[in-house]
């Protein structure tokens, strides 16, 4: 009788044992799994004419900021979505509806005008 309970307990110990092994193996992995941004740092501005290319990456449940990925000559940069240029260039994103074949628009730098110049009175 006294081996049948032992043999119920180390059961019951496997059991619990293995549980407890699933249950804290994906405890692990959904903790990994939380943040994943791409971008870490990032830059306030980046002059227009040295941008090749741009990424935004929305928020998503893996990272939970707008993320703005610029290609510049031979590396790349993040830029700050709250930033000025950052502001500008998700507006620009929007306004040709996030198609790809038009992105290059975005970074043609158009600038104000202030009326025709007129000559200078002495």
């Amino acid at each position: 009788m006294a081996f049948r309970t032992l043999q119920g307990y180390m059961s019951l110990l496997l059991l619990l044992s293995g549980c407890l092994h699933f249950m804290t193996e994906n405890r692990t992995a959904a903790i990994s799994l939380r943040e994943k941004c791409e971008c870490i740092e990032e830059t306030g501005s980046v002059q227009w004419r040295k941008i090749t290319d741009y990424t935004i990456i929305p928020q998503d449940p893996l990272c939970n900021k707008v993320q703005i990925i610029l290609q510049l000559s031979g590396k790349q940069v993040c830029l700050n979505p709250g930033s000025k240029q950052g502001e500008k260039l998700q507006r620009c994103w929007k306004r040709i509806k996030f198609n790809t074949q038009k992105k290059k628009v975005c970074l043609i730098l158009k600038r104000k005008r202030n009326g025709p110049k007129s000559p200078k009175q002495h």
